[in-house]
């Protein structure tokens, strides 16, 4: 049975754009599709909770149709204008559990209904001690500042939840908070799993608020440093860290990594220096090309930096201002990204303007 809907809204649609459908009701004739899936939380079927059907396409976005979850955490939805032919709308479904959004794939045409649909929620741990994130891969892009002094820094993270909850911030603290270089600012949150309203920066630190699942979350931040040499803190282990910085760069001693090989993409060079499960530690970035003390490393740490030759270019970047995530990735992170902002208008906590830009940003990003 059909969810009760919150009365719409009244003010005019994003121009350009359908306003949402109402929600389905008993008059309206039956649908040929039908979205059949669960809802699991970890791998136990859900006994509640309500799931709500998304629809994205050039000219609409809305939520359009809820139903509650049934035993054994199944439920059923129509899927009003799904074709047979290859069209531009995006179908997917999404459940709150623990006040944490989660949403299952996206449908967009007949054969993604050939399985069943599953949205897998968690349990929900917090944040606090004995609860550790670790680093998989750290990607720190340095670039010297046009017309004066300093550093831009794109700051890539790739956290890794090995529990089978996922982390939300409690009295203790952030969900997630890491240490930044030391006299940073000018801070924004790039695109990736981080939004850039659960984001803040203080005490040096950056701190996020949003819910960390199980698996790989990918985080960006950029931000300036004024100074020419700087440090850079490595909190816990770092499975794979890399410093690249853009040629040219002049004379530089790094200590804390091993320099390696170059890298060149889209016809422009980084100096690159790496390491392989960093130990807590500093990474520091001097002028000059003398040696600083504890530069030199053991044998076996300049094997693992060695190594990073080849596994590192697959883990960079594809440029510095779009993060290495792969297709799946970028699709899943829009799929959230859309429900989200379904749940801000419904809310009445977003304007129309905004809201169309970000609906067509996310079309674009659910298209490639």
């Amino acid at each position: 049975m059909a969810a009760a809907a919150a009365a719409p809204r009244t003010e005019p649609w994003p121009s350009g754009a359908l306003a949402p459908l109402p929600f389905r009701n008993a008059q309206q004739p039956p649908n040929r599709f039908i979205l059949s899936g669960r809802v699991l939380i970890g791998d136990a079927p859900a006994d509640t909770g309500t799931v709500v059907l998304h629809r994205v396409s050039p000219t609409f976005t809305g939520a359009v149709d809820s139903v509650r979850v049934a035993r054994e955490g199944a439920f059923r939805v129509p899927l009003d204008g799904l074709s047979d032919d290859a069209t531009d709308d995006v179908f997917f479904a999404s459940v709150r559990y623990r006040n944490v959004l989660y949403v299952g794939g996206a449908v967009t045409t007949t054969d993604d209904l050939a399985d069943p649909y599953v949205i897998r929620a968690y349990p929900t741990v917090a944040a606090g001690p004995g609860v550790s994130l670790p680093i998989r891969v750290r990607n720190f892009f340095a670039v010297r500042s046009s017309g004066g002094s300093g550093w831009s820094v794109s700051d890539l993270f790739e956290l890794r939840n090995d529990f089978q909850a996922t982390v939300i911030a409690s009295e203790a603290g952030a969900a997630w908070s890491y240490a930044l270089p030391p006299g940073a600012l000018d801070f924004e949150v790039g695109e990736s799993d981080l939004p850039p309203g659960a984001a803040s920066f203080s005490g040096g630190r950056l701190h996020s608020s949003a819910p960390v699942p199980p698996g790989e979350s990918v985080y960006l931040v950029r931000y300036r440093i004024p100074a020419e040499e700087f440090t850079i803190p490595l909190e816990g282990v770092t499975e794979s860290m890399e410093l690249l910085i853009r040629e040219p760069a002049g004379d530089l001693a790094v200590t804390g990594l091993m320099s390696t090989d170059p890298v060149t993409l889209e016809d422009v060079t980084y100096r690159r220096f790496a390491g392989r499960e960093v130990a807590p530690s500093v990474v520091t970035v001097a002028s000059g090309s003398r040696a600083l003390p504890g530069s030199r490393l053991s044998l076996v740490a300049v094997m693992l930096a060695l190594a990073l030759a080849l596994v590192g270019a697959a883990l960079a970047f594809r440029s510095r201002t779009r993060i290495a995530m792969t297709t799946a990735d970028r699709r899943r992170r829009a799929l959230v990204e859309v429900a989200r902002l379904d749940e801000r208008w419904n809310a009445g906590a977003i304007d129309a303007e905004e809201y169309d830009v970000r609906r067509r940003e996310l079309l674009r990003e659910l298209r490639g």
